[in-house]
C-alpha cells in the first residue's frame, strides 16, 4: 500500500512526484488514455521537458515497488536524453 498523511492515503501519482523530486525531477502532467498512460515531466537541472509512454496506468500502481521501478524508468530516460 502506498503511504498515507493524516489518515488519508495519497495517489499513486503524488507519491510519484515526490520520488521524482528526489532525483532533481519534477511531474507536470499524466494524460491517461484507454491503453496507456503518457507522462510529461520536467529535468530541472537541464530545463527539459519529457514525454514518457507508459505501459500502464499510474492509477493502477499500488506497490511501492512498482512505483520505484517506474521512477528508475524515467530518470534512465531523462539522462538518455530522450
Amino acid at each position: 500500500m502506498l503511504s498515507v498523511v493524516r489518515g488519508m492515503p495519497k495517489t499513486a501519482s503524488v507519491v510519484l512526484g515526490e520520488k521524482l523530486k528526489l532525483h532533481n525531477l519534477e511531474l507536470l502532467d499524466i494524460y491517461h488514455f484507454k491503453d496507456k498512460d503518457i507522462i510529461r515531466y520536467k529535468d530541472r537541472a537541464a530545463n527539459k521537458v519529457y514525454l514518457y509512454f507508459s505501459k500502464k496506468h499510474v492509477r493502477d500502481l499500488v506497490d511501492s515497488k512498482e512505483l520505484d521501478t517506474l521512477v528508475d524508468e524515467l530518470v534512465k530516460h531523462a539522462r538518455s536524453g530522450q
